[in-house]
């Protein structure tokens, strides 16, 4: 067993992660300046005009933190009774949340082609050594066909999904009758500091509309392990993770959301601990 770090060692060890989230910082804000000179790509009012559409609306029902401190734990609404089944694509080594799903006794299925089947999982656990990817194809296989082969067609699903930037090929490719059977979808989002390029900006404003059409973002949170992009007095983080619940399921008027929420987390707390910006607010 490796011996615990001294104080020195690990002042040493945290400032030097916050030195490289600084420097990641610093470049991702200077890409964002020199994209936005370019005439062809969106403005910074056009984007702050689209990150306002991303205001998390209060459900109407309490949010709950499921999976571990830091990365990996998620928030979302206390709706899981009825749920038939999880699908988790991108499980790497991280299975708290999973576990805690499955604990509940929630039939889980997981996907990750680069590593093997995890240890400790339950009997209710089932684990795919595929990439969930935009079509059936060698090591991937589509979010469509892996439904499709596990649930029967009346159930309400939960989503989890932290793919690493595949979701933006993935989740298009979902059927509108699929998309809405996920009752909850908990989405880590990446390369938003790439808003800035024409190409990215629309792809974003296409994807999100298209979320927004089934269901209702609830709770936002930027994850602190990469630097964020800050430029004209607004700050971006990379990636963040969302929580969606489908429309069914809130009644009323949705007010904002508590952002932060009592309950989150930072995902790293060797990075500095930055709040989820408020998009909306600016």
């Amino acid at each position: 067993m490796p011996k615990p770090k001294s104080g020195i060692a690990r002042y040493l060890s945290e400032l030097r992660y916050r030195l490289i989230w600084a420097k990641e910082s610093r470049h991702s804000s200077a890409a964002a300046r020199s994209a936005l000179a370019h005439p062809n790509n969106p403005t910074l009012e056009d984007v702050k005009t689209f990150l306002r559409t991303l205001t998390p609306r209060h459900c109407g029902k309490d949010l709950g933190r499921i999976g571990p401190d830091e990365d990996g734990g998620y928030l979302l609404p206390d709706d899981l009774d009825g749920i038939d089944a999880l699908f988790s694509p991108g499980v790497s080594e991280t299975l708290g949340f999973d576990l805690e799903i499955a604990q509940r006794g929630i039939q889980c299925f997981l996907a990750d082609a680069s590593v093997t089947k995890p240890d400790g999982l339950l009997s209710n656990m089932n684990f795919m050594q595929k990439f969930i990817g935009p079509e059936n194809r060698g090591d991937f296989v589509t979010m469509q066909k892996w439904i499709g082969e596990n649930t029967a067609d009346d159930t309400d699903l939960l989503l989890q999904m932290d793919i690493e930037g595949a979701e933006y090929d993935v989740l298009p490719g979902i059927a509108a009758e699929s998309l809405a059977r996920f009752r909850i979808m908990l989405i880590e989002f990446h390369d938003f500091d790439q808003i800035f390029n024409a190409d990215t900006f629309n792809r974003l404003q296409s994807l999100f509309a298209r979320l927004s059409e089934t269901h209702v973002l609830c709770h936002l949170h930027a994850n602190n392990t990469v630097g964020y992009t800050s430029v004209g007095g607004f700050t971006i983080p990379p990636v963040f993770e969302a929580t969606y619940i489908r429309r069914d399921r809130v009644r009323g008027d949705l007010p904002h959301a508590q952002i932060p929420h009592p309950l989150d987390q930072h995902n790293s707390n060797k990075r500095p601990n930055v709040q989820t910006p408020h998009f909306w607010a600016h």
